[in-house]
């Protein structure tokens, strides 16, 4: 391939420096400067020059990031500069409609933790599946189904957004995240997550909203989850827990 050809290229993208790009973006760059000469083959052949001489290195599938050749990075600032911008561009091409961020890493948004999680869950309508994002960060995207009906909808009015680097990003409320960590209780962070929910009952117990748990209740679910708000809440908020008690007594049954 004539160098001229992969200087052009070069200058082209370097209009992208330190942004991403994806193939499909490239590829047309590459094809306006071929012309008539352009072919797959050459352009993933110039595709691999870029790869190998630095200009470009692949965060994930068909995704790249311009950089200089010069500079080197570790993949943990790949992941702190990327990680969301990588994680919405995928959301919109995969999940296709509403989604919201539920569970423990909600809760921690709830009161303003942004740190990057190994894990991220987010349910949607239709997508239940494993896949990576960036690097070693992986997405679980899972549906919310009770005997052959979508609950989605029911859960989706809890959300609210929340803003994180100028984007906003729909996010479970105090009260569904609570009992989403609660509900989905995992080895490895069920500690952890009943440790911070005891941290919100004594800080922000007065602003949990009985009337939201309630509505779970009415409509048959979380019935576990709730019943062990109430027991982490009677030591430490008895207000809280006689109210979650009444709302037990009426609606649900104690566990």
């Amino acid at each position: 391939m004539k160098n001229q050809y992969f200087d052009i290229v070069v200058k082209k993208i370097w209009k992208y420096k330190n942004k991403l790009l994806e193939i499909e973006k490239i590829k047309d760059i590459i094809k306006n400067i071929l012309d008539s000469e352009y072919s797959e083959q050459k352009t993933y052949k110039m595709i691999y020059y870029l790869k190998n001489r630095g200009y470009i290195e692949s965060l994930k599938k068909d995704i790249f990031f311009i950089k200089s050749p010069e500079k080197t990075y570790q993949e943990q600032e790949l992941v702190g500069k990327f990680y969301r911008e990588i994680l919405k561009k995928h959301c919109n091409e995969y999940l296709q409609g509403k989604r919201y961020i539920w569970g423990l890493k909600a809760l921690e948004l709830n009161i303003s933790s942004f740190e990057i999680p190994e894990e991220i869950l987010i349910v949607n309508m239709k997508k239940q599946a494993t896949e990576v994002i960036i690097g070693q960060k992986k997405g679980l995207f899972k549906t919310y189904g009770s005997n052959q009906k979508n609950l989605f909808p029911l859960f989706y009015k809890y959300t609210k957004k929340i803003p994180i680097n100028n984007q906003l990003y729909p996010v479970a409320n105090l009260e569904l995240s609570i009992i989403e960590t609660l509900y989905n209780q995992s080895i490895i962070n069920k500690g952890y997550g009943e440790e911070l929910i005891k941290k919100i009952i004594r800080k922000l117990g007065k602003s949990i909203n009985i009337k939201v748990l309630e509505e779970f209740l009415k409509h048959n679910k979380h019935h576990s989850a709730i019943n062990k708000l109430y027991k982490v809440s009677q030591t430490i908020n008895p207000t809280l827990a006689d109210e979650l008690k009444t709302i037990i007594k009426k609606y649900s049954y104690f566990i």
